[in-house]
């Protein structure tokens, strides 16, 4: 039998088999330069697999071999040997099955403390009376009128909200909605992007693991700072800092995040809605929130600023500025693609008006500048790597670096 045909009949590689012949677990006989396998041969990967089978390793499959080749089970100490090897490999099997057979008893109960969530069940939270002081007429930066107001537990579960200029926005299930807000999101880059699992699901272990190293430098820069009550902004197209990092920011701030699309505020809301913060949630554009100016003490930029730039070509920091109070605060995680001319020309499939120039780190640090925010400290984190596919605009060979940064409003 040749080589080829053995390897069909037991569906191996003939690499494979090459490998077992080097080894000298096969001894196949050489004709005219061709391997020959006979019935011997074949007994031989017969049992070769059915040790692997067994879990022994190639040194013990070796020794097996060995011991039976030289001895053909004619000597008491040999099977002696053979014995006890089989005997072991069982008894490590048998604890191996002993152990898996209880990890998988934890896992089923893990399963049964997951939490059901009926399909039709909503977050009760509403806008938090906290707020209220803050809904301001983004035109004329005058206090809101609120009317047809419902209030439970602290907090307003519908309402509307108007000013004499015209400008109007209501509440609906605890959510602020602005007149310019989408049900689905204008930001395309990535599928399904109103769920974390866009995150999972679209970019590289790399990628994602530069991100959380980012998070970690984000969350160091800030936490010193966080004594007492603070009015905390993110948004829009936001990742998942606030996601991990809420319960360690703390339950005395008030949270406001905003996004264009009901349907991934609505997403963030089911998300946090166990946390039982003080967390107003605002549909709409950067240039329409009804929130009163100089009031925000942090903002975090979880991608707000790249992914505005993708969808609106703007940085959205003159919108975000003048919310700040002064002295307040900027931390952020920025993307540079001076290494990936190709694979930021592909957002303009999604967004053609994008202008890929715009997407740099001087750029940025320009745009905050003219609105009295000064970049204090820069970390670049790291790249990605050339050989994968990071995520989904990605061209093989092309690398992105991953930036943390920290902000103050000095003027």
């Amino acid at each position: 039998m040749k080589i080829g045909t053995l390897a069909r009949k037991f569906n191996l590689n003939i690499s494979t088999i090459r490998f077992y012949i080097n080894n000298g677990l096969l001894i196949p006989n050489k004709i005219g330069g061709q391997y020959e396998f006979d019935k011997e041969c074949i007994s031989d990967i017969e049992k070769i697999l059915k040790y692997k089978k067994y879990y022994f390793s190639l040194e013990e499959i070796q020794l097996l071999f060995f011991m039976e080749k030289t001895s053909r089970f004619k000597d008491e100490v040999i099977i002696e040997v053979c014995l006890d090897l089989l005997n072991k490999k069982r008894k490590l099997l048998i604890d191996e099955k002993n152990n898996l057979t209880k990890i998988i008893h934890d896992i089923e109960k893990e399963i049964e403390d997951i939490p059901v969530i009926r399909s039709d069940e909503t977050p009760d939270e509403g806008v938090p009376f906290l707020m209220i002081p803050l809904l301001y007429c983004p035109s004329c930066q005058v206090p809101l009128k609120i009317e047809s107001a419902t209030f439970s537990n602290g907090s307003i579960k519908k309402g509307n909200l108007s000013c004499e200029c015209g400008y109007t926005s209501t509440i609906v299930d605890g959510v602020i909605l602005c007149e310019d807000f989408v049900e689905e999101t204008p930001f395309k880059a990535f599928e399904n992007i109103e769920s974390i699992m866009a995150v999972k699901d679209q970019l590289s272990p790399k990628y994602r693991k530069l991100i959380v190293k980012t998070y970690i430098w984000m969350y160091n820069q800030i936490i010193n700072q966080m004594d007492g009550n603070k009015f905390i902004m993110t948004g829009p197209f936001a990742f998942n800092f606030l996601l991990e990092y809420i319960e360690k920011l703390g339950k005395d701030n008030l949270y406001i995040i905003f996004d264009p699309s009901l349907k991934r505020i609505a997403k963030l809301k089911k998300y946090l809605s166990s946390w039982n913060y003080n967390i107003a949630f605002i549909v709409g554009k950067p240039s329409c929130l009804p929130i009163k100016s100089a009031t925000i003490d942090l903002y975090i930029d979880d991608y707000s600023t790249v992914n505005s730039l993708f969808t609106y070509n703007t940085f959205s920091t003159e919108n975000i500025a003048p919310f700040l109070k002064k002295s307040g605060e900027v931390i952020g995680i920025f993307n540079t693609y001076v290494k990936a001319a190709k694979s930021i020309r592909n957002f303009k499939k999604n967004h053609p008006d994008f202008m890929p120039e715009k997407m740099t780190f001087g750029g940025l640090k320009f745009q905050w500048s003219s609105m009295g925010v000064e970049i204090v400290e820069e970390k670049s984190i790291g790249e990605t790597t050339p050989n994968e596919l990071d995520f989904p605009q990605n061209v093989i060979g092309e690398t992105i670096e991953v930036h943390g940064y920290y902000a103050k409003k000095v003027r």
